[in-house]
């Protein structure tokens, strides 16, 4: 691999990739250029992404089948850079009689899109953990998808683009399963009577789904462009080591108990956790390859695919033994 090759990266905020960042990562023959910019290329319909104009990136899993079975130039790390609990995003309301999964059979259920990371897990694990007839929910978005669907999944477009969390208070939907990032949100949903968790214990329950099937749910992961894998063969697992080294080393800074703001006690939660769960945020095929196959096989049961996406296209040849 020669001297040099220019690697550009969109900064981002996690954790994990702070140090890569900050340029205290070394990687052999590599000019990483971090560049400013959104900390994720989320946003499906992107010609650099399309067309490979790109380096390193931050992706939305939601997109990953796609991309790969249209053919744009983008190929996979076995880096998950954001997992979340999705059972926590499953709100149902209080007057509707949904106390069990199977009690969403047949309801409405609000969402932002329909194809997204979250949705898409939390619909192959009603399917194939809880038995969940998800051909039977019907779904209300505010944001169509971007890609051609190939099910018959009922799912209705709302142009008014109101928020899901109003539709569920208001009494549109049963259900509502989406992303929660807002503050307010939060203390709506955890505080109003008119709904509630469908999984109150969702902690245990997403214990006990990693320890059976292997999966603690990936949101986004970071891809290369496949130009440069093919100009580089190599390169995919150099930039999978630094991002490795790059997550060791925020791993010994939080137990360094350094952080300027942070939790209270966080050094000893997480070596609790540590304990407990091993370390369900290992990057590579090893740890990661049967949770990747269940999302890729959820993407195509539900019709984000005409075929299942198998592996070895979906990731760089340079990472398939990690």
């Amino acid at each position: 691999m020669p001297d040099s090759i220019e690697v550009p990266i969109t900064r981002m905020r996690y954790d994990m990739m702070l140090p890569l960042m900050e340029g205290r990562v070394e990687v052999p023959g590599v000019a990483l250029r971090v560049e400013r910019g959104p900390g994720s290329m989320i946003f499906a319909d992107n010609p650099q992404l399309r067309e490979g104009d790109f380096g390193l990136a931050d992706l939305n899993i939601g997109y990953l089948p796609q991309v790969i079975e249209q053919g744009w130039e983008v190929v996979a790390l076995p880096v998950v850079s954001k997992r979340k609990s999705v059972l926590q995003f499953i709100w149902v309301r209080t007057d509707r009689g949904i106390e069990t999964p199977k009690d969403l059979e047949s309801k409405t259920v609000v969402a932002t899109s329909y194809t997204t990371g979250i949705t898409t897990m939390v619909r192959g694990l009603l399917q194939e953990r809880y038995g969940v007839d998800i051909s039977t929910m019907r779904w209300k978005v505010d944001r169509p998808d971007f890609f051609p669907g190939y099910s018959e999944a009922q799912v209705d477009y709302s142009e008014d683009r109101k928020n899901p969390l109003d539709r569920l208070l208001a009494g549109e939907a049963d259900a509502m399963i989406t992303d929660i990032s807002d503050g307010k949100a939060w203390q709506t949903l955890e505080t109003d009577p008119r709904i509630t968790l469908l999984f109150p214990n969702y902690a245990d329950e997403d214990f006990a789904i990693y320890r059976e099937m292997g999966i603690y749910p990936p949101m986004h992961l970071m891809v290369m462009s496949r130009k440069l894998d093919r100009a580089h063969p190599d390169l995919a697992r150099t930039l999978f080591g630094a991002l490795q080294r790059s997550k060791e080393m925020a791993i010994e800074e939080c137990l360094n108990d350094r952080a300027g703001f942070s939790v209270l006690y966080q050094r000893e939660i997480f070596l609790e956790q540590a304990a407990k769960w091993g370390d369900p945020f290992a990057f590579g095929l090893k740890h990661d390859r049967r949770m990747f196959e269940s999302y890729l096989r959820y993407a195509n049961e539900q019709g984000q695919t005409r075929s299942p996406v198998a592996i070895e296209s979906a990731f760089a040849a340079g990472t398939l033994d990690t």
